[in-house]
């Protein structure tokens, strides 16, 4: 009767091995297909030349793959390079074939939409900027701003050559200090348009100094009184 019973639990261990084994088996042998907005990655930026104005941001790719592997996939699992080392001074049309989308093992790329990319370039030049801190808001009823602070004060950015010789400051994004009753410390980005960025760093630290109104006045009057 043991024996029996053990030779049971076997069959059953061994029909549930083969469902599952047949249960993979029909889920990868199955092919879906699915499209992801992917954006593409400009490489090759070290050279002479940069970008310059408007250009694809991303574009639509189509693959095929097991269910499975598409349950799987997410856009970072596809990337779209264009290598603007091989292309020349001006206007380039670039053509984007699917064997030239890098995508995970056993998916397939079929399709790939716009299947062209408009791509300008401009000789590059590079320039060291003051950073200017854009600060919105008001601080808090009978406090002041006294002082803004920007750490680094200055920054290297690159771009196209006639965009940058007329360029001679760079903003940062918002630092809100409304209703602030002390100084504001934030750590934000460069206000940059698409065919400048910055050579050096990506953020700086402003710090915006703010005091009681009645402080200052009384430094005021020491002052005067000396």
């Amino acid at each position: 009767m043991l024996r029996a019973a053990g030779r049971d639990w076997q069959l059953k261990l061994l029909s549930i091995v083969l469902a599952v084994g047949l249960w993979l088996f029909v889920g990868s042998a199955q092919r879906t297909e699915v499209a992801l907005a992917v954006p593409i990655e400009y490489v090759g930026l070290e050279g002479p030349l940069v970008l310059d104005g408007a250009r694809e941001e991303s574009v639509e790719v189509q693959v095929q793959a097991s269910r499975w592997s598409i349950e799987r996939l997410s856009q970072a699992s596809l990337r779209v390079r264009v290598d603007v080392s091989r292309l020349q001074e001006g206007p380039n049309l670039v053509h984007l074939l699917p064997e030239n989308i890098e995508a995970p093992r056993g998916v397939r790329v079929t399709r790939v939409a716009p299947a062209w990319a408009n791509v300008r370039l401009a000789r590059a030049s590079t320039k060291t900027v003051p950073v200017v801190a854009r600060v919105l808001g008001q601080p808090a009823p009978d406090h002041v701003l006294r002082h803004i602070a920007v750490q680094p004060a200055t920054v290297e950015i690159r771009g196209p050559r006639t965009t940058i010789e007329s360029r001679t400051a760079v903003d940062t994004l918002p630092v809100d200090v409304s209703g602030s009753r002390e100084a504001v410390t934030r750590t934000v980005g460069l206000a940059l348009p698409d065919s400048i960025y910055s050579v050096d760093r990506r953020t700086v630290e402003v710090t915006v100094d703010i005091r009681p109104e009645a402080a200052m006045q009384q430094g005021s009057s020491t002052g005067a009184r000396r």
